[in-house]
């Protein structure tokens, strides 16, 4: 479960921002965690198309890729072992090309029966 969220955020051209998104897996403290930040260029196409809610699984038969915006950008991956992870993604000196939806991944592999894929974005 996530226990920070990015949020949606309005900057000027040179500040400096952050987004913060921190998870909590289900298992015992010995599994792995991934978290991903993506960034999504078409972001109001992409955000109108798609139903979202915090803490949403993805559907266990649709894989991540599927999901994935063609304009789809992985910008950082962190793996940890244990039941929480935690990530803030700094962006410097923001541009007007930096504006989109970025979103926060995890892959949690506590699960016998496969990774489990979470996602919340802003």
């Amino acid at each position: 479960m996530f226990t920070e969220v990015p949020h949606d955020m309005t900057a000027q051209r040179g500040q400096d921002v952050e987004m913060a998104c921190s998870f909590r897996g289900a298992g015992t403290p010995s599994y792995s965690l991934e978290i991903q930040w993506w960034y999504i260029r078409n972001h109001l196409e992409w955000t109108d198309q798609q139903p979202w809610t915090t803490n949403e699984d993805l559907i266990p038969h649709v894989s991540p890729e599927e999901e994935t915006p063609k304009d789809a950008t992985k910008i950082s991956v962190v793996k940890v072992v244990g039941s929480n992870i935690s990530h803030k993604l700094r962006l410097s000196r923001v541009k007007t090309s930096d504006e989109g939806t970025y979103e926060c991944r995890v892959i949690d592999f506590s699960d016998e029966a496969g990774a489990r894929h979470h996602r919340v974005r802003a």
